[in-house]
């Protein structure tokens, strides 16, 4: 069991190493078969190298992400923070036009997405992360100048 406190700086360092566009100290986070899902409902995909193409998209996007008050689950597992994400649509964005989840913009270029969703972490041995999970649904997301 990882501390209450510990769990709360780990979701939190998350997200600051993502918005500093720090892959390789993110990816040192996680364990090398680290499942994640963003969002839940898009189906599980599992190993680092698979979730470091994922974020480096993120970073090639420029997000930046404000982070809320962290919550820890009495399980001594899991953390979890409501966090917005801001990002250029470019590149991410048309993905999310094809599964439907957004509405593409006629003038993608210079566009920005945001997005809000719950972030749920679960740690395991030494505090790597095994499992992340990032709620959100299309009423969570809006495009942005």
């Amino acid at each position: 069991m990882i501390d209450e406190i510990v769990r709360k700086k780990i979701v939190v360092e998350h997200s600051r190493r993502l918005s500093a566009g720090d892959l390789d100290g993110l990816m040192e986070m996680y364990t090398e078969d680290v499942t994640f899902e963003d969002p839940v409902g898009a189906g599980r995909q599992r190993g680092r190298e698979t979730l470091r193409q994922h974020f480096a998209q993120c970073v090639e996007a420029g997000i930046s992400e404000t982070v809320g008050e962290p919550v820890a689950g009495q399980d001594g597992l899991h953390a979890l923070v409501p966090v917005l994400a801001v990002m250029d649509y470019l590149p991410k964005g048309p993905a999310f036009a094809e599964r439907g989840w957004l509405v593409p913009p006629p003038d993608a270029e210079g566009r920005r997405l945001a997005c809000a969703y719950v972030l749920v972490l679960r740690t395991g041995v030494g505090g790597l992360i095994e499992d992340l999970r990032a709620f959100w649904g299309r009423s969570d997301l809006e495009l942005t100048r």
